[in-house]
């Protein structure tokens, strides 16, 4: 048994450090000495509603394999990794390749995860498939590894929303899933991509002109509907901000225009309602982008390599599990100063 500090949280707004041993991995398993997890979105809506009780969290993880279970060949000790919540089963009638299944992995229903398991993210050692797990290069620091998943997030929606070359793009919400969105899309072709966001979140405005982003709608200053796009009217738009967004979305989008989302709001806030025949006679499309199970960590390592101002633009803090109360209610409480905010356990 290895000894392991482990975060809990329990809503509202309550956090414990407690000790959680780990022991052997089992059949398939891994364990995994954690080096950084990323404070997500997610993690906020845990934090504030959603944890009845009390529960392991954080998700977005890099580390060191220290123990590999039996039947893991892919890795040995020593690796760097870094792990997504969920794989693709790759057994399924859903992943097999045709004509043996539907070749379609991004829709396994039976996908492996360590999520909801008596360690997680925020802690110093995590028991996990190995499926779940992807090798980093010795050149990549831990934190930037940490943002394989969002990253995969990132691609999702702009791959969702099918951006390519010469695209006029918005990106609705300047998070880190947005912020990615940016070298993403531009990757892809996008002509021109404009961010909204609101003025007062300094840090994250400045992050989307240092990444590249065209112009910055300051939507507390003139709301998205009242914006004259002019020639730059968006091809295709990225929600990346809770769902109520949509309707501004569909509300600004021209003739033919896709809206892409992933912002989630875990309550009544969830529920909209739109003109559909308004919606039918401008040929709209909707989609909803959803990065579970991950099959993106390879295209998320490449551009985290190729870019290497991702790291810089994003992460904003970096703290020690001790303070991770603190920096949750920083995130909580101050997004005007924060962007991506970073455990780092074990340095």
């Amino acid at each position: 048994m290895r000894a392991n500090r482990s975060a809990y949280v329990k809503s509202p707004w309550q956090f414990e450090l407690r000790e959680m041993p780990v022991g052997s991995p089992g059949v398939g398993q891994i364990v995994v000495q954690i080096k950084a997890c990323g404070i997500c979105g997610t993690d906020l809506h845990t934090a504030d509603r959603t944890a009845l009780d009390w529960q392991a969290f954080g998700h977005e993880m890099a580390g060191v394999v220290v123990e590999v279970g039996e039947g893991v060949s892919r890795f040995t000790l020593g690796d760097r990794v870094a792990l997504n919540t969920a794989a693709p089963c790759g057994k399924c009638p859903i992943c097999l390749p045709q004509p043996y299944g539907k070749g379609k992995p991004e829709l396994c229903r039976t996908p492996v995860s360590y999520w909801g398991g008596p360690q997680m993210g925020f802690g110093e050692y995590i028991i996990a498939p190995h499926e779940s797990a992807v090798l980093i290069p010795d050149s990549m620091p831990f934190d930037v590894a940490s943002m394989v998943e969002p990253m995969g997030v990132s691609i999702d929606i702009v791959e969702t929303a099918d951006v390519g070359c010469g695209d006029n793009v918005l990106i609705i919400g300047a998070g880190p899933l947005g912020l990615g969105a940016i070298t993403v899309a531009k990757n892809a072709g996008a002509h021109y991509i404009a961010v909204a966001a609101r003025s007062t979140y300094t840090a994250r405005v400045e992050a989307a002109r240092a990444l590249g982003a065209d112009e910055i709608i300051e939507i507390d200053k003139t709301p998205i509907t009242q914006v004259d796009f002019g020639p730059n009217q968006p091809d295709k738009i990225l929600v990346t901000s809770p769902p109520q967004s949509i309707l501004d979305a569909i509300a600004i989008a021209p003739f033919g225009a896709t809206i892409a989302y992933i912002g989630i709001a875990s309550g009544p806030g969830a529920v909209i309602s739109f003109d559909a025949d308004d919606f039918h006679y401008r040929r709209l499309s909707l989609k909803a982008s959803f990065a579970s199970p991950d099959i993106q960590s390879a295209k998320s390592l490449r551009i985290l390599q190729a870019y290497p101002e991702l790291g810089r633009e994003l992460i904003s803090h970096r703290f020690k599990l001790d303070e991770l109360e603190a920096m949750m209610n920083l995130a909580h409480t101050d997004r005007g100063r924060t962007v991506k905010k970073m455990v780092m356990v074990n340095e």
